[in-house]
């Protein structure tokens, strides 16, 4: 067996190695196989193959992101930035919305409670709640309408 052919299969191992712990994008599975010092001709023979075989795919990297990063009660803009930032295209990560339905303003509520605990008492203190479910990934216009907003009932005293 050649240089080459070894390269390439060691290649293949590393990168099914990686996938076999979680779900890669591809854009970031052929930067850890580079930091593992294979070059691009390498790398894209080995990524084309295991895209065809379906060993990696960005729609269920998407959809596994969107799960663990809803299931930390991040908001739907920053989980679509941060599968920008992976190299996801637009077009997958609208599907994978679809395909990974969520109740964004309950994810939102729930987020509340369990952060701050008590009602707003001022507007300093809804503006707070506002930025802060800005900066986790919730749309401004839901920010805005929840940043006053307290639960009545008691079902929200499992969150505690």
């Amino acid at each position: 067996m050649d240089d080459q052919k070894r390269r390439l299969l060691d290649c293949e191992k590393r990168a099914v190695g990686l996938l076999g712990r979680r779900e890669h994008s591809r854009l970031e599975l052929a930067r850890k196989l580079a930091d593992r010092g294979f070059v691009g001709d390498e790398v894209e023979p080995v990524l084309e193959r295991l895209a065809d075989e379906g060993w990696q795919s960005d729609q269920r990297f998407a959809e596994s992101l969107i799960r663990s990063r809803a299931a930390r009660r991040y908001g739907p803009d920053r989980i679509a930035n941060e599968l920008a930032q992976q190299g996801v295209d637009d077009s997958v990560v609208g599907a994978a919305f679809a395909a990974e339905p969520q109740d964004w303003e309950a994810l939102a509520r729930e987020h509340l409670v369990a952060r701050f605990r008590k009602p707003a008492k001022d507007f300093p203190e809804r503006a707070r709640r506002h930025r802060h479910l800005v900066r986790r990934g919730f749309p401004a216009d839901l920010a805005h309408e929840l940043a006053g907003w307290w639960p009545d009932s008691e079902s929200y005293q499992d969150v505690f």
